[in-house]
């Protein structure tokens, strides 16, 4: 039982391989966006400064050259480059043809320029960053980089300090609570409300107030069986002596004779019935109330006093025995079960009914048509007799089809 409930504990996930891998999967979406936004926004800068740069000298000339025309004086020859579409252009600079900013790769270089139209309406004018001019902003970058770095590392360490917090504040109560879970049998001392969080101290105290409630139903039980293995037992051995000395006296009429045998038969099944009901409910059972005994021998003892109560409805019973096998359980539990099932099969049955022994298995089937009788003296019935092989482990089977009912026992 306790690995069927560790396999079933293990089919589900864990809530703290949820929230871990949660928070770890947060955190590494925050730092991969953190991180690219950083990188993205270095790089846009550098553009944004170039393109600024190269918009400024486009503007100054454009501007001087309304007053100086051809004599304008040309951007900085130690930045720039400058190129006029009805002039001499490089070839792969020939191939932008419209105004606006560009960014090209010429070999290892990476070249920014601007494109624009010259101020005579001539055709196209290319300035163009001379080689490594257009990374006067590297020691600039490299200092944000490093502050970036710096920010960028220290605002990490602290998610990934907060993420850890947060987890471990999380699982910390639910912990806790999974250890109280452990110490619910009535055994255990009573544990204390710690947890920090209103939801699971309500937890906690409905399962302290479980605990509590457990226990006094436990101590309530054992109490009983204590009382009535002691008080119970003690008349029912007073009414067992005053019948068999009742049965001794002489010259009784045969009416004493027949009320003593019934009160006999009474004070017995009341014996066994105490002894089950204080073996059911004690957590094991001593060695010392288990036996062996004989099913044949125990159902035809149970048939003969059955058959007796239920002659006045006309019925009796057929016996098929098979390869019949000794049981090994307390005898009060095979006469209850078999005590049981026989009442139940005589009391609905509209015909003989047929019990079968085949080795340690009980079949008994009587038929009752679809009527339905009420059964006086019924007692335990067939509820003690799933109660009883649920703690043997014997299999308990009932099938009605409509017209038989067939009670099944493996006594094994």
């Amino acid at each position: 039982m306790e690995k069927d409930i560790e396999l079933e504990h293990n089919a589900y996930p864990s809530i703290y391989r949820k929230i871990k891998l949660s928070f770890g999967l947060m955190t590494l979406v925050m730092f991969s966006a953190f991180w690219t936004v950083i990188y993205l926004a270095e790089n846009q800068m550098e553009v944004i400064s170039l393109h600024h740069w190269l918009d400024t000298e486009a503007t100054r000339y454009v501007s001087d050259y309304e007053h100086y025309g051809d004599k304008t004086i040309l951007p900085n020859r130690q930045e720039f480059s400058t190129y006029f579409s009805f002039e001499s252009v490089p070839s792969w600079l020939a191939v932008y043809t419209k105004p606006g900013f560009y960014e090209y790769l010429l070999v290892e270089e990476d070249k920014h320029f601007i494109v624009l139209e010259h101020p005579s309406g001539k055709g196209l004018m290319y300035i163009v960053f001379q080689d490594d001019a257009d990374d006067y902003l590297d020691e600039y970058e490299w200092t944000l980089h490093n502050y970036t770095m710096l920010v960028g590392g220290l605002i990490s360490l602290f998610v990934i300090v907060y993420a850890v917090y947060v987890v471990r504040s999380l699982s910390k109560p639910l912990s806790l609570i999974e250890d109280k879970i452990a110490q619910m049998s009535p055994g255990a001392p009573l544990f204390s409300v710690e947890t920090q969080y209103a939801e699971t101290r309500h937890i906690e105290q409905t399962l302290l107030d479980a605990k509590r409630g457990i226990a006094g139903y436990f101590q309530r039980e054992k109490d009983f069986s204590r009382f009535a293995s002691h008080e119970l037992r003690t008349p029912i051995m007073v009414i067992n002596g005053s019948s068999d000395l009742l049965a001794k006296v002489p010259n009784q009429p045969p009416v004493a004779l027949k009320a003593i045998h019934r009160l006999q038969q009474s004070s017995e099944q009341m014996r066994v019935l105490t002894e089950a009901f204080l073996l059911l409910g004690k957590a094991t059972i001593d060695e010392h109330h288990y036996g062996d005994i004989e099913l044949a021998v125990s159902v035809v003892q149970q048939l003969g006093e059955m058959e007796l109560l239920f002659a006045k409805q006309g019925l009796g019973y057929h016996l098929n025995e098979s390869a019949a096998a000794t049981v090994r359980a307390p005898e009060s539990f095979v006469t209850i079960v078999i005590n049981n099932l026989i009442k139940n099969a005589f009391s609905y049955s509209v015909a003989d009914i047929e019990v079968s022994i085949q080795g340690k298995q009980l079949l008994i089937t009587n038929r009752h048509d679809g009527n339905e009788t009420y059964n006086a003296g019924y007692g335990c019935g067939l509820v003690i007799v799933e109660r009883i092989c649920e703690r043997m482990g014997w299999v308990f089977e009932q099938q009605d089809d409509g017209s038989k009912f067939i009670a099944s026992v493996l006594f094994d």
